[in-house]
C-alpha cells in the first residue's frame, strides 16, 4: 500500500513571476546573487547573453552548488529556485522553503523588482518494482484492479482545483504517475506525484506581491501541499 510516508521530496521549486522586463540586467543580477549566496553557489555559472527576440523566460543566469542541490535560473520574467535531493539525503520541507525564500527576497529587493505571481512545485518520488500497481491498488476500485487496469505498464491520475488559500487565489494540480526519475544521475522506476500550486496566471499583470505576502504563500502553500499529501494517501483512503 502506497503512503504519504513512502513520497519523499526530491525535488522543490519555488517560483517568482517578475512581469517588468525592462528592469532586468543580467550583470546585475549575477553580481547581487555572488555577493551574498557565492558559498551556495559554488559550481559552475552560466551567464548568458542571449538575443533580444529569445523568449523572456529562458534563463540568462543559471547558477548552482559543486552538489547539485541547490541551482537558481534567472530571466527577465521568472526566477527559480531549486532544492535537488542529492543521493539518499532527506530534509525538512521548512528548511528547503526556508532557504529559498531568503534567496528570492535577496532578488527581489536587489532589483527592486515588482512580482506579480507566484507558484511551488513539489516532485515527490517512492522507489517501485511496479509503480503502476501501487496506484491502481490506492485509487481503483477493486473489481478495476483484477480487469482493465490488471498489468498496467503505465498508469496516472491528474486533479486541478481552483482554491482561496488565505487570500491567495491557487490553483492547484497534483499528478500521481509512473516514471523514471533521474537524480545526479541515478535512474530509478517509481511512482512520482507533483503538486503544483500557483496564483493565476490572468492576474500575472494586475497583482503584486509585497515581501512579505512571498513568504506567506509559500509557506501556505506548502501545508496545503503536506495536507493533500496526506488526504490522498492516508491509510483510509
Amino acid at each position: 500500500m502506497l503512503r504519504a510516508t513512502d513520497l519523499n521530496i526530491a525535488i522543490a521549486q519555488l517560483v517568482i513571476f517578475t512581469p517588468d522586463v525592462s528592469a532586468f540586467s543580467t550583470p546585475k543580477a549575477l553580481a547581487l546573487i555572488l555577493g551574498k549566496y557565492s558559498h551556495r553557489y559554488d559550481g559552475s555559472v552560466q551567464a548568458l547573453p542571449l538575443p533580444e527576440e529569445i523568449p523572456q523566460e529562458v534563463p540568462r543566469v543559471i547558477l548552482q552548488s559543486k552538489d547539485g542541490t541547490h541551482r537558481l535560473d534567472v530571466s527577465p520574467l521568472r526566477v527559480t529556485s531549486y532544492w535537488i535531493r542529492s543521493g539518499e539525503m532527506q530534509a525538512e520541507p521548512e528548511d528547503i522553503l526556508s532557504t529559498s525564500i531568503e534567496v528570492l527576497e535577496h532578488y527581489v529587493q536587489g532589483m527592486e523588482f515588482q512580482v506579480g505571481r507566484l507558484a511551488l512545485v513539489l516532485t515527490r518520488v517512492c522507489k517501485a518494482e511496479n509503480p503502476a500497481k501501487l496506484i491502481v491498488e490506492k485509487f481503483c476500485q477493486p473489481e478495476l484492479q483484477t480487469t482493465i487496469f490488471n498489468d498496467s505498464e503505465n498508469f496516472e491520475i491528474h486533479n486541478h482545483k481552483h482554491l482561496e488559500l488565505k487570500g491567495f487565489s491557487v490553483n492547484s494540480w497534483i499528478r500521481c504517475k509512473t516514471g523514471v526519475l533521474i537524480i545526479n544521475n541515478v535512474e530509478f522506476k517509481g511512482v512520482i506525484l507533483e503538486q503544483d500550486l500557483n496564483t493565476l496566471a490572468e492576474e500575472l499583470e494586475q497583482r503584486r506581491f509585497q515581501p512579505e505576502e512571498i513568504k506567506s504563500y509559500f509557506q501556505v502553500a506548502a501545508a496545503e501541499a503536506e495536507a493533500n499529501l496526506k488526504a490522498y494517501f492516508s491509510k483510509e483512503v
